[in-house]
């Protein structure tokens, strides 16, 4: 006995040209929403890089005008190497009413700026004693 295709099973034998183009029009989907996830990732770590650089040079600017001796003359506009740009102001902060007797309170602001609209601001506390003479 021998055995013949039908008609029906000889279409099965391989992919229809209708199938491969689904399939390549899937594949291409899937790529492109992968190269825009990698590409998002690639923003987010240059921003991430750039507010981290912004905030170490803030701190750095914070720690120096914790450390200075009193508050003359720390007040002022700063450049960096690496294109950023800084400004450190001091504002004395009222006393209250039943602190008359305390030592003065200044709150230090710095606010670092980085092109292209980068800016991080850093605010501080810090009390100025009086030497006794």
């Amino acid at each position: 006995m021998r055995l013949t295709r039908s008609p029906a099973s000889r279409r099965s034998d391989g992919f229809s040209l209708i199938e491969v183009i689904v399939a390549m029009a899937l594949l291409g989907i899937a790529l492109v929403s992968l190269i825009q996830l990698f590409s998002g990732s690639l923003r987010a770590t240059k921003k991430s890089s750039e507010y981290t650089r912004g905030l170490i040079h803030a701190r750095s600017l914070m720690d120096e005008a914790y450390a200075a001796p009193s508050l003359e003359d720390i007040e002022g506009d700063f450049d960096f190497e690496d294109g950023y740009s800084a400004k450190r102001e001091v504002t004395q902060l009222p006393a209250g009413e039943e602190e008359e007797e305390a030592p003065p309170l200044y709150e230090i602001t710095v606010t670092v700026t980085w092109p292209p609209k980068g800016k991080t601001v850093l605010k501080g506390t810090r009390v100025v004693y009086e030497e006794e003479l």
